[in-house]
């Protein structure tokens, strides 16, 4: 098997493609020829040596993967050889050969391709878990989306449509702003005030919901943001990676701006802040009905994810350059 191997924290350059044995599946995996892995800023993070969970070099990148079982383990139930499916690899995803559980693998209606799949593990069930429940955006009220035009971005976009959101603001470089017009999205730059563009739009009050993968100084600006009763969604640090290497100066820097928040004066403003954490969620019932809407929706063309483009394995280092450059409208993927 083929895998793009972190041989060493580092900028992109340090991923290199290895060959290995392919894995046999022990009691309760299941083996997966990998299609397409869908690349998520936790990998760059990881890459860097910046991210909590990331092990030590080296290692293998890769949180999601579509693809075709290929052997199933003992122990498992519910698939068999040829399955079409997508799953959540924790890590590991960037190869062309890979060992999941059954509790994260999830089998895909013949109407969803393969591409379409690697792009909807992490960033729609991000989305997901941030905008329908616990997020509970409800008709009319409106949203801000950081890096709105992103993997995790458009698809909080689509999500926020089906809810019948109010106005959804979304912040992202200036050449993006025209895809965000064109998708109903009110854009504000990166060098704005956001806060203050949202309270002129919103007559003063903010918004109801603020989805924030920034993290730092920028999540006391997106909570400022909130009307009362909004709640701000927190899942990422991505104000650490300002460059394509770790800078302890930058990592300090943005850990000694991070807001405490006073439980007290969120009480009296009727304000939440909430973390969300794709890795480390364990309920199976709520993934699997997470999972059964957005292949509904999917089916029924509610959403469709936002491919922006599409490398071979072999090019996993450009892919990362081509995301840490801001290149990338919508979802980038590898090709296996």
């Amino acid at each position: 098997m083929r895998e793009a191997i972190v041989t060493k924290f580092g900028s992109p350059d340090v991923i290199q493609i290895q060959d290995s044995e392919i894995p046999e599946p022990k009691a309760g995996e299941i083996l997966v020829k990998v299609s397409y892995s869908g690349i998520n800023f936790a990998d760059i993070l990881s890459r860097m040596g910046i991210y909590p969970d990331a092990p030590t070099p080296p290692f293998t990148l890769g949180f999601e993967i579509s693809g075709t079982i290929q052997k199933v383990g003992r122990d498992v139930s519910g698939f068999k050889r040829g399955d079409r499916v997508l799953g959540l690899s924790k890590k590991g995803g960037y190869c062309s050969h890979c060992c999941l559980t059954s509790d994260f693998l999830f089998k895909l209606p013949d109407s969803v391709s393969l591409e379409d799949a690697a792009a909807i593990p992490v960033t729609y069930l991000t989305a997901y878990f941030t905008i329908i429940h616990p997020g509970a955006l409800r008709p009319g009220e409106d949203i801000l989306i950081h890096g709105a035009a992103g993997g995790v971005g458009t698809a909080a976009i689509q999500l926020s449509k089906i809810r019948n959101a109010g106005k959804i603001f979304g912040t992202a470089s200036d050449s993006k702003h025209d895809f965000l017009k064109e998708n109903g999205v009110i854009p504000i730059s990166y060098s704005e005030n956001f806060v203050d563009t949202i309270k002129n739009q919103t007559d003063g009050q903010g918004v109801q919901i603020a989805l924030d993968p920034v993290g730092g100084k920028n999540l006391m600006q997106s909570y400022k943001s909130l009307s009362s009763g909004g709640r701000v969604f927190t899942y990422g640090i991505s104000s650490m990676a300002q460059s394509k290497t770790k800078s302890l100066f930058q990592m300090a820097k943005v850990w000694l701006t991070y807001p405490k928040f006073d439980p007290l004066k969120m009480i009296g403003s009727n304000k939440g802040v909430h973390g969300f954490y794709l890795g480390s969620f364990n309920d199976r019932p709520a993934l699997e009905r997470a999972y059964q809407d957005l292949m509904d929706w999917t089916q029924e063309g509610k959403i469709k994810p936002i491919i922006g483009k599409i490398f071979k394995l072999e090019e996993a280092a450009e892919a990362h350059h081509f995301i840490q450059d801001r290149k990338n409208i919508g979802k980038v993927l590898l090709k296996a």
